[in-house]
């Protein structure tokens, strides 16, 4: 019995691979960080969600796609728990999940505190940015533009990081 828990816990983390944030559609949501866990409890897959935010408007859209994917897989019963009491983190998005948030244009999340000097452009890759807006398009992003370029950014701000 444990080697067919673990063949399905493991076949659902390969479904979830699948499985892209709606804000951020280069980005899965394992690398992310929005996965907590994955178990096999009963016949029913349970993998618990980490919203990046409370607020977060995606979540339902994730939630559908998890059950979408993990029933593709032919993984049902799925059974989708959001943990609204784990904070998430931009320091749990892997360095694959912060090349797929630049590949959407993003400049990736800076381990600790926004400093944007540390920020180089990803046009000209040049460290001459000027925070424009600590607000973005959602809570999680800010704005800023390179000096050197001319070229508007949207920064990932860095979320529930010490420092």
């Amino acid at each position: 019995m444990t080697n067919t828990v673990g063949r399905r816990e493991l076949a659902a983390r390969r479904a979830l691979l699948e499985v892209m944030d709606p804000e951020i559609p280069t980005a899965q949501i394992v690398e992310m960080g929005m996965v907590h866990a994955i178990r096999d409890q009963d016949g029913e897959i349970v993998v618990e969600i980490i919203p990046t935010f409370s607020g977060c408007p995606a979540i339902a859209v994730i939630e559908a796609d998890v059950r979408a994917a993990l029933g593709g897989a032919g993984l049902a019963p799925v059974r989708v728990v959001l943990r609204g009491d784990l904070p998430w983190s931009t320091d749990s998005i892997t360095e694959t999940g912060r090349r797929q948030v630049a590949e959407h244009g993003l400049v990736p999340p800076q381990r600790g505190r926004l400093r944007v000097q540390e920020i180089s452009c990803p046009q000209c890759q040049q460290r001459q940015v000027t925070l424009v807006s600590s607000f973005g398009a959602t809570p999680c992003r800010a704005i800023a533009r390179c000096n050197s370029c001319g070229e508007p950014l949207e920064l990932f701000k860095p979320i529930g990081s010490p420092g």
